[in-house]
């Protein structure tokens, strides 16, 4: 499977691979209980998960961390050993996989979003309305790339929060300010509590597009900063 991008992020190593049409070589990559788990999956979902499982594994041997089998735990996220993090995402052409060490008690989330034009506005569905209106005066294909780079900050967020939280948040319940030097001002507004998430994005350039790669630390309480 052929690795198209490595890098160090703020919050981890992170490893793209190319999604293969022929997974026959990628499969006999996985370890055994991973096999037999992509081998019950359909013929559409069964190439994304495998592309993630050896993504996430190469960004795992990159940190010299050794891992079993990379499952799944009951709300759809990549099983992992007990001090480390890791997160998956994917689109058609490319998976990715984030890891890193767990220090203290935080979550890690990563997402990969196309910029490329969209069929339809997804805008007021992603945005709140103080995110829609500091978009108002952007031409319209400056104003989709916020937007999809909004939609990926908020993704990458919304996983590493799950495991808190345990339930689908909704994209009203985050507001996101990407900034030019790829930090983002969030604020977070869940029933459950403060929580301080951190993000950070860049778009990158492949030989399958341009994608917005973002990726969210998040810990419960406020930030001291």
């Amino acid at each position: 499977m052929n690795v198209i991008f490595r890098l160090e992020l703020p919050h981890g190593r992170c490893v793209g691979v190319e999604i293969p049409a022929a997974l026959d070589s990628a499969l006999l990559s996985l370890k055994l209980p991973e096999q037999r788990h992509a081998a019950q999956l359909s013929e559409v979902r069964r190439p994304s998960w495998v592309a993630g499982r050896v993504a996430l594994r190469a960004a795992l041997d990159d940190l010299g961390i050794e891992a079993g089998p990379l499952l799944a735990t009951d709300r759809g996220a990549p099983l992992m050993p007990e001090q480390v993090l890791g997160s998956i995402s994917h689109k058609k052409e490319l998976a990715v996989g984030l890891a890193a060490r767990r220090r203290g008690k935080v979550e890690l989330g990563v997402d990969l979003e196309r910029d490329a034009p969209l069929r339809i506005d997804i805008s007021r569905r992603v945005l709140t309305e103080r995110e829609f209106a500091s978009l108002a005066r952007l031409n319209p294909e400056a104003r989709q790339s916020e937007v999809l780079l909004r939609l990926s900050c908020k993704e990458s967020i919304y996983k590493a929060i799950d495991p808190f939280v345990r339930r689908y948040v909704g994209f009203q319940e985050a507001e996101v300010t990407p900034h030019p030097d790829g930090a983002a001002a969030v604020t977070l507004s869940l029933a459950e509590g403060d929580f301080t998430a951190e993000v950070f994005w860049q778009r990158k350039e492949t030989a399958f597009g341009a994608f917005f790669l973002t990726s969210a630390r998040v810990s419960p309480g406020k930030s001291l900063l």
